[in-house]
């Protein structure tokens, strides 16, 4: 009996050894306050600078087709050197451009630390994505992915009040030398975890023209139909996460309503940060195609009525919901993933809906920008719930067509 339970025990610390880890969780905690704080801070300090929310909108476009453009090399390129390094790269960059966002004040500043952010956000999420497949089994991707989604949204759920409480004290531009001084910080504790320091990145045959976008067609035809309803969640839950990252940071600029705009942003983090292990479970007990559809049709009814309402309170109560559902529906996206494609193709898939995320979150600011005159600021989570309808329908013809297998 002892034994036994010695066997369960190892187990258990096996399944959960990645989250367990100190040097993996503060980096990823580090990262999350990071680009929680930069995607609600970016809005206002473009906005104090006297920039129109159009060209705004136009930054935020760039940055993202930046990134658009790095996210299938960097995870075909996790796949040969390694995540950890991949991740230090971005962190680098990005301590460079938060520092320019502090010490200058000028239009071709923000445009050049518009695009380096583009990089690093490129580098970073299909190799992080990646990294977490890495460290699970069959039996426990959701739950890795569950605690993963908890520290990260942990941090973003921190990020914008503390942000909000800084620019009131300070100003609009200080908190990113702050930021700066954590991407340092994050760059030497994940530089901390590259097993292989004598890899040649740019030499030999790293670098080649297996690395390009159309050479991930390939990719994607193995499984047409699940990649094309995996490409098309990813789609919804980015426009979702801008919608919020992007609007509510202006409505609380131009509306003196910034605390309130923060507290929305907590709020709309909080399921990720509360409920992301017990959903992961859901995905491991209950199963992808459930949790899936449970998800959506709770995501459709919050947007409408977080679009309807007029009180702070209602809102927070919606924006929770909505958030909730949106975590399913990105949990289950994840760990179709990690089972649809085994370990050496795992971190260019994870690039491929980074690309396609990343194309919503440059097309949403541009929709927004253009539009809010006639549909207004929040207009945007109507739309969200329309996709999420079209999404829905998808998915009854596409979990009849995926076939999974736990790939380790």
């Amino acid at each position: 009996m002892d034994s036994q339970r010695v066997i369960n025990l190892s187990g258990w610390i096996r399944n959960y050894n990645f989250m367990r880890k100190l040097e993996h969780i503060i980096p990823i905690l580090l990262f999350s306050i990071i680009w929680g704080a930069v995607e609600f801070l970016l809005p206002v300090r473009f906005s104090d600078a006297g920039i129109s929310i159009e060209k705004i909108s136009i930054l935020f476009f760039i940055s993202s087709f930046v990134s658009i453009v790095m996210d299938i090399p960097s995870g075909k390129l996790s796949d040969r050197i390694g995540r950890e390094r991949l991740i230090v790269y971005s962190m680098s960059l990005s301590a460079i451009a938060l520092a320019s966002l502090y010490f200058f004040d000028s239009f071709a500043i923000f445009l050049a630390a518009s695009i380096l952010i583009g990089v690093a956000y490129g580098l970073n999420w299909s190799p992080i994505l990646a990294f977490v497949g890495d460290h699970s089994d069959g039996s426990n991707h959701g739950r890795a992915f569950g605690d993963f989604f908890t520290l990260t949204a942990l941090g973003e759920a921190l990020a914008p009040i503390l942000i909000a409480i800084l620019i009131i004290y300070s100003s609009s531009s200080f908190p990113f030398l702050i930021l700066a001084l954590i991407s340092m910080i994050c760059l030497f504790t994940f530089k901390h975890l590259i097993k292989d320091r004598r890899v040649k990145v740019f030499g030999g045959k790293i670098l080649d023209g297996s690395l390009s976008h159309l050479n991930s067609l390939k990719l994607i035809k193995k499984a047409l139909i699940p990649s094309i309803f995996l490409m098309a969640t990813g789609f919804f839950v980015a426009v979702f996460w801008q919608s919020v990252w992007f609007t509510q940071p202006l409505i609380g600029f131009y509306e003196k309503t910034l605390l309130d705009s923060a507290l929305i942003v907590a709020v709309f983090s909080l399921p990720m940060v509360l409920c992301s292990r017990f959903m992961g479970r859901m995905i491991d007990k209950a199963g992808e195609k459930k949790v899936f559809f449970f998800s959506a049709f709770g995501t459709i009814i919050s947007f409408f009525l977080f679009y309807l309402s007029q009180t702070l309170i209602f809102k927070l109560v919606f924006i929770f919901t909505a958030s909730l559902g949106v975590l399913g529906i990105w949990l289950v996206m994840d760990v179709i993933t990690v089972k649809l494609f085994p370990k050496n193709e795992r971190g260019e898939f994870f690039g491929i809906i980074e690309t396609v995320r990343d194309t919503a979150y440059a097309i949403t600011p541009l929709f927004i920008g253009f539009t809010y005159k006639i549909l207004g600021l929040n207009g945007i989570f109507a739309v969200n719930s329309i996709i999420a309808i079209l999404l829905v329908f998808l998915g009854v013809y596409s979990f009849g067509k995926i076939r999974l297998s736990a790939n380790i």
